[in-house]
């Protein structure tokens, strides 16, 4: 299943750059919790999505690779995906990947999720694991699904879900 993952997520080898070019280079050695999980479910990852600079954000308009931009079109403007997941919900309702990981700390799921017309899920906080993931507020910080439909999400949710004793916070 093509998967895109957020920049805030670390892929063995794969530049994660959290949006900004103080991580410019960065190839993480180690691969993250939720991204592990996903590749031994069958998800195969098409690539690294945009969002945000460090996830600080709600328009996707600070990232060091300019700014995402909402695939639903109304007229000629270019519309914002929110932020901070921006990138993945784009991709997810442009069709160009089946799912997307995202993070939400206040919102950055559920508003670029609804901004685009996909489905976003906030999990409960330690149902998914944050390690390997570039922390923003670590006391609120979820990682979860972006997938165009509820049943989508709900199983990959399943597949990112679990405990994982590299986060302590991890139910």
């Amino acid at each position: 299943i093509p998967v895109g993952v957020k920049d805030l997520f670390a892929v063995k080898g794969v530049p994660t750059q959290a949006g900004s070019n103080i991580l410019r280079g960065f190839r993480p050695e180690y691969e993250s919790t939720v991204t592990t999980k996903l590749w031994q479910a069958g998800a195969v990852c098409l690539g690294k999505l945009n969002m945000d600079e460090f996830a600080m954000g709600s328009s996707n308009e600070s990232s060091c690779y300019g700014p995402a931009v909402n695939p639903w079109k109304v007229d000629d403007r270019r519309l914002t995906p929110g932020g901070s997941s921006g990138g993945s919900a784009a991709a997810v309702a442009a069709d160009l990947c089946l799912a997307a990981t995202g993070t939400d700390t206040g919102g950055s799921i559920r508003q670029p999720a609804a901004f685009c017309g996909i489905t976003g899920i906030k999990p409960t906080y330690g149902r998914v694991s944050r390690w390997g993931v570039v922390a923003y507020a670590s006391s609120l910080d979820q990682a979860g699904p972006m997938t165009k439909s509820v049943r989508d999400a709900a199983i990959m949710l399943g597949a990112m879900a679990g405990h994982d004793a590299k986060d302590s916070t991890s139910a």
